[in-house]
């Protein structure tokens, strides 16, 4: 039931975070006619919001699971099992944060040879 109550939080906020950047998307049609000039709400300046807004929303539960992770090694009180799951919980937590800073420059990358 915990896990059901959490997923349900995270699927909520997810979707009022989305719900604000589609609202916003413009795709330029009426910029066609005058030639391409991007503004605040075009395309591509959305889906970079959406996903800067999407990284930092999984930084704060990476940077939450870490510290979940420090705690249980911190109170294993001489358990191997709890201290080898903070560990493992640890090293997740930095290939997570390194794959979202990663997704930052690849969104960028993609977006720049498409527009270009």
């Amino acid at each position: 039931m915990q896990i059901l109550k959490k997923v349900g939080f995270i699927t909520l906020a997810s979707l009022a975070s989305l719900e604000q950047s589609f609202a916003a998307i413009n795709f330029g049609g009426s910029n066609v006619a005058t030639g391409i000039q991007g503004d605040s709400g075009t395309a591509d300046t959305v889906i970079q919001r959406l996903v800067g807004n999407v990284m930092f929303f999984l930084g704060i539960i990476a940077v939450m699971y870490g510290l979940y992770g420090g705690f249980l090694i911190l109170t294993a009180g001489g358990e191997d099992d709890k201290v080898k799951k903070g560990k493992t919980i640890l090293i997740q937590v930095g290939i997570g944060l390194v794959v979202i800073f990663l997704a930052n420059s690849i969104v960028q990358w993609v977006l720049g040879k498409i527009l270009v």
